[in-house]
């Protein structure tokens, strides 16, 4: 990571970030050079795709009593900084249009050929190292055509061209493919289950091991936490965090969400049954909130592929939700041999609400006992 400073003609600073803050020596360089005396300032940031909670704080609260002009290059930090209230400029980018407008967009769109792009992703595969061949089909090339759609790019081949040969493109699509949507305490009866049905049993156990297999930006693992913490056995208890993506993980690690998610947040802790108020596990800002503290000290957020990092260690009790939906039967087989070999004889996984095992060989390795549930135990080992 390098600084590079300087004054404009107008006598403002300017300040380029180039590369990734991740130590606490670059971190603490780049803080160094934010004065509170400093009144007006551009920053730059050419290469991070996150930024560690430090510095977003001292951005957000910065920019309230200085002038501070924030620019970026990467779409996922751009987006990550405006949700949390912090106003920046994306200077990258070629297409910014509503949700809605996108929908219009696709619908105008020539449809993708299945053939041609599971060729694509057997080349991304091959470039990259990232296996998306069994994902459903449907959704790739939704998400490939969206990313096309944003990048101003109506020919696939043209697409496909400067993705093998562009890593930034790449990483955009990589980011489109691997998101998922999440909320705290999301499906609040499944969270109900937990905390009447299953928690009652581990904590017969001497320490809990939980894995939240897909976590995104983290709102599962800390409402597990939450839960945790009522019944008085978060102390005891060490929750893995994984997902795919890097970004969602270093934003999981942050604990910072906008303040827009609050009531429903407040409104689906309610309804596990909760013994105290959502606001006493944050700390609330105008324009986001963020976790306590104690919740992030039993849990390990890092990166792992469910299809190429094999197994860990045994768990009493396995999130996978939302995950199997978007891949092919073949692979979600695959993915629940490892979580049957990663979950303790006696633990209980928890798929999501459209996720099963009849379809995909998981009745190979899991039973439920009581129909349509989405708790799952293991067969015998």
């Amino acid at each position: 990571m390098t600084i590079n400073i300087y004054y404009d003609e107008e006598e403002i600073k300017q300040m380029v970030i180039v590369g990734e803050l991740a130590t606490k020596e670059e971190i603490m360089k780049f803080l160094g050079h934010i004065e509170e005396r400093q009144e007006r300032i551009h920053i730059t940031f050419f290469d991070a795709n996150m930024l560690p909670k430090k510095i977003v704080k001292k951005l957000y609260d910065f920019q309230r009593n200085h002038y501070c002009k924030i620019y970026v290059l990467k779409s996922y930090l751009y987006s990550y900084l405006y949700k949390l209230g912090i106003c920046c400029y994306y200077i990258a980018r070629k297409f910014i249009d509503s949700n809605k407008t996108i929908d219009g967009k696709l619908e105008e769109m020539e449809s993708l050929v299945e053939e041609e792009v599971n060729i694509f992703l057997k080349e991304i595969h091959l470039c990259y190292g990232y296996d998306f061949t069994q994902y459903q089909i449907e959704s790739i090339m939704r998400r490939i055509k969206i990313c096309m759609i944003k990048e101003n790019i109506r020919n696939f081949q043209q697409f496909k061209g400067i993705v093998l040969n562009n890593e930034d493109l790449f990483e955009e699509l990589f980011i489109a493919f691997s998101i998922n949507t999440t909320e705290f305490f999301r499906d609040p009866e499944v969270f109900e289950t937990i905390r009447t049905e299953i928690l009652p049993q581990l904590n017969e156990l001497s320490y809990i091991k939980i894995w939240c297999a897909g976590c995104s930006t983290g709102q599962e693992p800390y409402s597990l936490a939450i839960l945790l913490d009522e019944l008085g056995i978060l102390d005891k208890t060490q929750i893995y965090a994984t997902d795919i993506n890097p970004y969602v993980i270093e934003e999981a690690k942050n604990g910072l969400y906008p303040i827009q998610t609050l009531e429903r947040s407040i409104e689906n802790y309610r309804k596990t049954g909760a013994k105290k108020s959502f606001v006493t596990y944050i700390k609330r800002k105008e324009d986001y909130l963020e976790l306590d503290e104690r919740l992030k000290k039993s849990i390990l957020f890092f990166q792992h592929s469910l299809v190429g990092s094999g197994i860990l260690n045994e768990f009493q009790l396995i999130l996978c939700r939302n995950v199997l939906i978007y891949l092919q039967n073949n692979l979600q087989k695959k993915i629940l041999k490892v979580l049957y070999y990663s979950l303790d004889k006696e633990g209980f996984l928890i798929l999501g609400k459209s996720e099963g095992i009849l379809s995909n060989g998981g009745s190979d390795f899991f039973y439920s006992k009581q129909k349509n549930s989405k708790i799952f135990k293991c067969k015998e080992k």
